[in-house]
């Protein structure tokens, strides 16, 4: 119910909004977003690494393959603490001949398949997953999780 002052006449027009007809609309949108939301909304499991302790021993027999991006675009593969560098436009022939196996090995033991990904400081970082999704391009199943891929932590330079 609309209380109108101005002038009595009837016949004039009113400028007044009708606010029914709005609220409607608006309650509709709000109904149809809650609907669409958990829907658009996709899980996406992340696993944070638990922090070691000092009094843990590593796995003696565990192997730390790494793969490092350098700013002239090539890359350095290490395995333990042999590196060998390796050219940008042939890192997927060195995955499948040398990592691959290596991984499997790693699988016959029970260990995860995993290899970190370290990179230089001006490395771009389309670089960096472009080089993560050629790793996780060698597993096997749907999903690429057989093999996990890591960013490689630094140590924080005391000042």
């Amino acid at each position: 119910m609309a209380m109108s002052t101005g002038s009595g006449d009837k016949k004039s027009v009113q400028s007044d909004i009708n606010v029914t007809p709005l609220i409607d609309v608006l309650l509709v949108l709000l109904i149809i977003f809650l609907v669409v939301m958990p829907i658009m909304m996709k899980m996406e499991m992340l696993e944070i690494p638990r922090k070691i302790t000092d009094t843990e021993a590593p796995d003696p027999n565990a192997t730390m393959l790494t793969i490092k991006v350098l700013v002239s675009g090539d890359l350095v593969f290490t395995d333990n603490d042999k590196d060998t560098p390796v050219n940008a436009a042939d890192l997927p022939r060195v995955l499948r001949e040398s990592v691959l196996p290596k991984l499997e090995a790693a699988a016959g033991r029970g260990s995860e398949r995993v290899i970190f990904v370290d990179f230089e400081d001006a490395v771009p970082w389309a670089n960096v997953v472009g080089a993560m999704d050629q790793i996780r391009a060698l597993a096997t199943d749907p999903n690429h999780d057989e093999i996990k891929v890591a960013l490689k932590l630094r140590e924080e330079k005391p000042q």
